[in-house]
Formats: C-alpha cells, sequence, structure tokens
C-alpha cells in the first residue's frame, strides 16, 4: 500500500485499511514497504559492514551495526516528509517529528532475546511515540517473533513474525504497553532496522544541519 525507493514514496490505493488496523491492534505491517531493488542493495552493504555487540540492561543483547552510511541512507528514506505524513495518518500521531534508529541483528540462543520493555525507559526525553521494525535479513529466520500486550494486566495484544523481505512492522509505543523479540532458533540470523517516530519538535535534517554548524563552529574556536 505504501512502499519506499531510492526516490521517496510511492503509495497504492488509500491507507485507510493501515489505518483501522493499527487503531485496533495498535500495531500493522507495512508489507514490502522497501522496494526490492533498494532492499537487495542495503542487504550487500550490511554483509560487508562490521558490528558490535551492544548490552541493553534488563533487556538483552544484540549487534548493532557499525556502518554509518547505510544506517543514514535508511534514516533519509525515514524521514521524508511525505513517509511522515503517512505515518502521522495511519496512527493518528499528528506531533511526531523525526524518526531515529539503527540496524540491529539476533544470533540464535538465549542470550540475544530481548526481553518486556516499553523503550520509554530507555531515554524518556526523546518523547517516543511509535516504533517500526524493517526486515532486512537476507533468508526467513526462526523465533524472534515481536510480542505486544499490555503493561498492567499482561493480556497479549499481538504476536507477529516478521519475515516478509522489507516488510516493516509499525506499533505504538507507551507506557501502557510492554514489547519483547522471542529467541531467534537456527542457523539464520534476524537483521533489522529499528528505531521511533518521536516528538522532539526538530526534523532530523534540521538537528544534522545544527550539528554540523556546532562542529564548525567549534574547530574555527580551535584555529
Amino acid at each position: 500500500m505504501l512502499q519506499l525507493n531510492r526516490n521517496g514514496l510511492v503509495l497504492h490505493g488509500q491507507l485507510d485499511v493501515l489505518r483501522e488496523r493499527f487503531m485496533t491492534n495498535q500495531c500493522v505491517v507495512l508489507e514490502k514497504l522497501l522496494e526490492p531493488v533498494l532492499l537487495e542493495k542495503l542487504q550487500r552493504q550490511i554483509e560487508q559492514a562490521p558490528w558490535r555487540c551492544t548490552t541493553y540492561n534488563n533487556v538483552g543483547t544484540e549487534f548493532t551495526l557499525d556502518d554509518p552510511v547505510t544506517v543514514h541512507i535508511l534514516l533519509f528514506l525515514l524521514n521524508r516528509a511525505e513517509f511522515l505524513n503517512a505515518i502521522r495518518f495511519i496512527t493518528g500521531c499528528e506531533e511526531i517529528s523525526d524518526f531515529l534508529g539503527r540496524v540491529y541483528r539476533l544470533a540464535a540462543g538465549p542470550q540475544s532475546q530481548l526481553s518486556w520493555h516499553t523503550d520509554i525507559d530507555f531515554e524518556p526525553h526523546e518523547q517516543r511515540h511509535l516504533a517500526l521494525s524493517i526486515n532486512l535479513s537476507t533468508d526467513v529466520y526462526g523465533g524472534g517473533a515481536f510480542e505486544l500486550r499490555d503493561r498492567q494486566t499482561k493480556a497479549p495484544l499481538a504476536q507477529i513474525t516478521n519475515t516478509g523481505f522489507g516488510d516493516a512492522l509499525l506499533f505504538r509505543v507507551s507506557n501502557n504497553l510492554e514489547h519483547r523479540v522471542t529467541e531467534v532458533v537456527g542457523k539464520v540470523t534476524k537483521t533489522a532496522c529499528a528505531g521511533w517516530f518521536r516528538a522532539t519538535g526538530v526534523s532530523l535534517f534540521e538537528d544534522l544541519v545544527r550539528q554540523s554548524a556546532n562542529t564548525s563552529m567549534a574547530q574555527s574556536g580551535q584555529r
């Protein structure tokens, strides 16, 4: 229904169905969000890039892609104005201003599963309202299912194994909701671009310009 390619966003039909699904389940799968040609290019870059091990207290351990170029390509696509507007319509979150994320990988084994958490507890100042996870794996992995539940009652709300190539899982981030990723099993690793739509009030592009200006001023002061 919507797809990102190298030139921007392409819409096929109306977004009302996605909006209805999201409002009912607090999450929705955006099938084939990444154009196949673009996805294959990103996958090739990822396979050649280095990784670093990242541990989150009381949540789990992942391998994080250490390749700023690939990450910035994804951030550029996911922060385009037309895509942000589509996400605002689907979710009703008019206040989101930008997307920030990373590429991560989960290998098989219990040490790599991500236990129940809210995403808000880590960086409360970021004003995270929504999360997005895009499947960048080159093969179908086992396990690694996304689960969403009510934080107070523990009642399950959704269980989704997002194994479609280039598919994205969009879900609400709230103090009332918590989610996890179950253990990956088998020989295939799970690779995804994951991050958050935030209400910082500043677009990512504006933030990059500000950071660049601050860096230039600092360098000028050192001369």
